[in-house]
Order: structure tokens, then C-alpha cells, then sequence
């Protein structure tokens, strides 16, 4: 399985200035065996300028998953929609369109969606909400709403505990993937609930934002400790697991650790 990397908050090879690569604060990720693109970053326009890059047909995808309704992860999807002359199916919460706000040094700020349901019809795009797990294929399943039963959120400046946050879990032979966008509902439950649902008990990899950044040091070693004890064998920490999250990571799990950022494709 091939998972490329096509929004973070980070360009970390040298090969983005031959392939033209951008970065901004947000997420994406394109599946290529399933042809899924995974949130669609903030702006769109680097979306798709790295998608060019790297020889993604805009057409090819036939499915997007929104993590959640943050407009780091949402904001690319109109411009998305407008470069294609396809139908597709779009995957998100029921919560989409519920107002969002973060609060930083400044203030509030509106973290929600830019566009409507109408917008999205306007387009073609068949939207499926969902508040429970979604089996999309028989090893795909979409979490839904998230539990959190076994550690907790993490939602640092933000006004609502999103429980929109959802996952994605990919099941394998030796184990499942597990591909999160912020992981706003906390690690420990992302993967738990993730074992739940889909019967399996081993973890063979995460990928994504971990929302690492604002956690103290007693907490991000509870969330090291945890994973140690699942033994998988990529990891990868990307946009909101910050610089010093992705270091820890690096230190932690030098066998397992994979090195994400703006056109990385991991291979799993």
C-alpha cells in the first residue's frame, strides 16, 4: 500500500525544489490503492499544485474522507471540486457543518467549513454523513464519532472537543493501519477504538496529525509509553504533531519511524 503525502506543514526533502513542492499548516493524503483522498488541506492551492507535481490525475480519486470539519483539513475541497469533470463520493461527520473556533494569542477565530451543502451537490459530489463506523470496503472502515473511553482528547485551544475527529482504519494481514488527520480524540482511543471495531488487535501503523503540539511532557510520555507497547511498524507523525512531537518520534521509534512532510510517499 502506498500512502503520498500532499499537504503538511513541512517540505522535508530537497526533491520538492525539482518537483515544485508547497506546504501550509493543514493536511492531506492520497491512497492509492483505494484511490481515497484523505482530507484536502487548507487553501487548495497547494493541494493542487502538488498533485500536478507529482502526477495525480485530479480525476483519479474516486473518494474523499474529511477527517473533521477544521478548515486545515477541509478548506482545499471546493477548488478541488472545480478542477474535476467526475462525480465523487465526499465521507465526513455528521457534525460538518456545526460552527468551529480555536482561540490563539489573538483571540477566537472561525476554524469551520467554507462551503455548503449546496455547494457540494453544485459540483456533482455525493455527501455521506456518518456518526457510527462506515465499512467503505471490506478492510476500510471509517470510525465515526470516536469514544473516548481510554485516555484523553486532544484539543488544545480549541473551543469544542470535535467529536467529528475521526479515522481512518485500514485492515492488513499483520494488523491495521490507521490514518488520522489531527487525532484530536487522543491516541490511546483512536487505536483502542479502532481494535474494537474491527476485531483485530495488532497495530501495524499510524499515520498522521497527533496533535502532539501543546501536550506537557508527562502526557507525551504516557502517549510514547502506550505505543511502544502496540510495537508498530511505521509510524509517522505529520502537521499538528509538531517539530518537537516528529523529534520525539524520531528518538522513540528509530526502526519504525518514517519521516513525513509535503510529497513523501510511504510504503507500508
Amino acid at each position: 500500500m502506498k500512502i503520498t503525502i500532499l499537504v503538511d506543514n513541512y517540505v522535508t526533502s530537497l526533491t520538492s525544489l525539482r518537483d515544485k513542492l508547497m506546504s501550509e499548516w493543514g493536511f492531506a493524503a492520497y491512497l492509492h490503492d483505494y484511490k481515497i483522498l484523505y482530507d484536502t488541506g487548507l487553501s487548495g492551492n497547494v493541494l493542487l499544485n502538488n498533485m500536478k507535481s507529482l502526477n495525480i490525475d485530479v480525476n483519479e480519486p474516486e473518494y474523499v474522507i474529511l477527517s473533521h470539519r477544521h478548515l486545515d483539513h477541509t478548506g482545499g475541497l471546493m477548488k478541488f471540486l472545480n478542477e474535476r469533470n467526475k462525480p465523487i463520493k465526499i465521507i465526513a461527520h455528521k457534525n460538518l457543518f456545526s460552527p468551529a473556533k480555536a482561540k490563539d494569542e489573538k483571540g477566537e477565530i472561525g476554524i469551520g467549513v467554507n462551503f455548503t451543502k449546496e455547494d457540494l451537490e453544485k459540483k456533482g459530489a455525493e455527501l455521506i454523513l456518518i456518526d457510527s463506523p462506515y465499512k467503505l470496503k471490506d478492510n476500510l472502515i471509517i470510525s465515526g464519532y470516536i469514544p473516548r473511553n481510554w485516555g484523553p482528547s486532544h484539543t488544545g485551544g480549541l473551543i469544542d472537543d470535535i467529536p467529528d475527529d475521526m479515522a481512518l482504519y485500514i485492515i492488513e494481514k499483520d494488523g491495521i493501519v490507521v490514518l488520522t488527520g489531527c487525532g484530536h480524540a487522543g491516541l490511546e482511543n483512536i487505536i483502542e477504538y479502532g481494535f474494537k471495531i474491527t476485531g483485530q488487535n495488532n497495530l501495524k501503523g499510524i499515520i498522521g496529525g497527533l496533535h502532539f503540539m501543546g501536550l506537557n511532557e508527562k502526557r507525551l510520555n504516557d502517549i510514547i509509553s502506550y505505543i511502544k507497547t502496540k510495537s508498530p511498524i511505521v509510524i509517522a507523525g505529520t502537521h499538528c504533531t509538531g517539530i518537537d512531537g516528529i523529534s520525539l518520534l524520531k528518538q522513540s521509534f528509530s526502526s519504525s519511524f518514517k519521516e513525513a512532510g509535503v510529497g513523501k510517499e510511504i510504503i507500508i
